[in-house]
């Protein structure tokens, strides 16, 4: 049953009227994902859950061809790339951050995976861990990233060991048997380290928690692989009662670079959620998986991703010369100005590096519905989860902005709808656990876009 439609300020009459989304999105947020089947592996902080993604495009694609395509943009683990291919649909996905694009491939590639070989693997693992036990002086083999910096020691001397011992067996697996462990070991690896996410990764100490100096990283580590194979043996299941083997790829790469890889009218629906512009520094938040599963040498190659993230950090363009807004949005442009004049004194840390990183982001924004554009078929929709944000005190509705940029690059508003409300102090100092009594009006919201027929 499609929702009640009414117009909107603009005086569009295909809006969704003010409200949560109709019931057949589900659960939009994605920490629903640690209580679903393959999702559960290695929660994301952003996006949706895989029953989101699911009802999605089982509404807006109800009658996939064989053909047919689904695209995330920014692919994240994988939510929509594993719902799609349960539903017997071709996926394609972009995701920059090596450690996410690793997570990505190992889901999808699971269905295929020997499973007594995993678990064999796991036995394997199990019976090593004992034996280690009786072992208390075996020098690992396995030497701790070099690239690898932090505040305090990321793992106690007696965790470390640990960890390393247990990355000298992985060296002697199976290469798809590894990555699962890499990616099962990469889900964990926070959990008995001296830092937490509270929600950005720091320092134990700095959240008022002790430090771990001792834990059973084999029986943490067990635990996961053992949901693994749970969740595996399900799926191979799953898979084995249909008669058509959908293709996907996921590209290690900018969706920005996309115009080479993917062809023009080729994508029937798009479910995707960009960055926030929130500041949640993803490559900093996952540096300790994509250092620890050997996926970057140092910290120089971090740069790059930072640099290429869509909608940037604030880090990144705060003490460039004023950027230029390139949609034609005159109030977002007088929005900007506004903001340049905040807090001027503090300089990069006021409101001229803030507004850059509005500009930068809105920028992004305008290439990716460009982008939108040219690759989905005509009559191809996109579903768009975006959050709204607070910077230096005022509200940036970005959902609003997103639809309006959208018309811009020739696309049609099917609908915009608030999800969820979110809790957030307003990026004023940038911190994350920032203490303060003031709340926030965030919220996600979905965004559904067209390209006319």
């Amino acid at each position: 049953m499609p929702p009640n439609r009414t117009p909107d300020a603009a005086g569009r009459q295909d809006t969704l009227a003010p409200g949560y989304l109709p019931g057949f999105y589900g659960e939009a947020a994605a920490s629903h994902n640690k209580s679903l089947s393959i999702h559960r592996w290695c929660p994301w902080i952003a996006g949706f859950s895989g029953e989101f993604a699911h009802n999605a495009i089982a509404q807006y694609l109800p009658f996939p061809r064989q053909d047919s395509v689904v695209l995330d943009p920014f692919a994240g683990v994988g939510t929509t790339l594993v719902e799609a291919n349960r539903l017997g649909i071709n996926a394609a996905g972009f995701e920059l951050n090596p450690f996410a694009a690793l997570v990505c491939k190992v889901k999808l590639a699971s269905g295929n995976i020997p499973l007594s070989e995993l678990a064999d693997g796991i036995d394997g693992y199990r019976q090593s861990m004992g034996a280690q036990a009786s072992r208390p002086r075996l020098a690992p083999r396995s030497s701790p990233p070099p690239g690898f910096k932090s505040r305090i020691p990321f793992f106690s001397p007696a965790v470390e060991r640990k960890v390393l011992l247990t990355l000298d067996y992985m060296d002697g697996l199976e290469p798809s048997i590894r990555e699962i462990f890499n990616v099962a070991l990469s889900s964990v690896i926070v959990d008995f380290s001296n830092y937490s996410y509270e929600p950005s990764l720091g320092s134990r100490p700095a959240a008022g928690k002790s430090l771990v100096h001792d834990a059973d990283v084999g029986k943490a580590l067990l635990a996961k692989l053992d949901q693994v194979l749970t969740d595996i043996t399900e799926f191979q299941s799953e898979l084995s009662s249909r008669n058509h083997t959908p293709g996907w790829h996921v590209y290690e790469s900018s969706f920005f670079d996309s115009e080479e890889i993917i062809r023009p009218g080729s994508v029937d629906l798009m479910v995707t959620s960009p960055p926030y512009m929130n500041n949640y520094h993803y490559v900093r938040n996952s540096r300790p998986q994509l250092f620890w599963s050997g996926l970057v040498k140092s910290s120089a190659e971090l740069k790059r991703l930072e640099t290429g993230n869509f909608g940037k950090y604030w880090q990144t363009v705060r003490g460039g010369s004023p950027i230029d807004l390139e949609p034609a949005l005159p109030d977002l442009h007088q929005t900007i100005a506004e903001l340049r004049q905040i807090n001027k004194s503090k300089k990069v840390y006021g409101g001229n590096g803030w507004a850059n990183y509005v500009t930068a982001y809105m920028n992004d924004l305008d290439r990716f519905c460009c982008l939108l554009n040219r690759f989905l078929k005509p009559g191809g929709t996109a579903v768009i989860v975006i959050g709204n944000s607070m910077i230096q005190g005022r509200e940036i509705k970005v959902e609003e902005y997103l639809c309006r940029i959208g018309e811009l690059q020739g696309l049609s508003v099917l609908g915009v709808s608030r999800l969820r409300d979110r809790v957030g102090s307003s990026i004023v100092n940038s911190g994350s656990r920032l203490q303060t009594n003031k709340k926030s009006p965030l919220y996600d919201a979905a965004v559904v876009l067209r390209r006319p027929s």
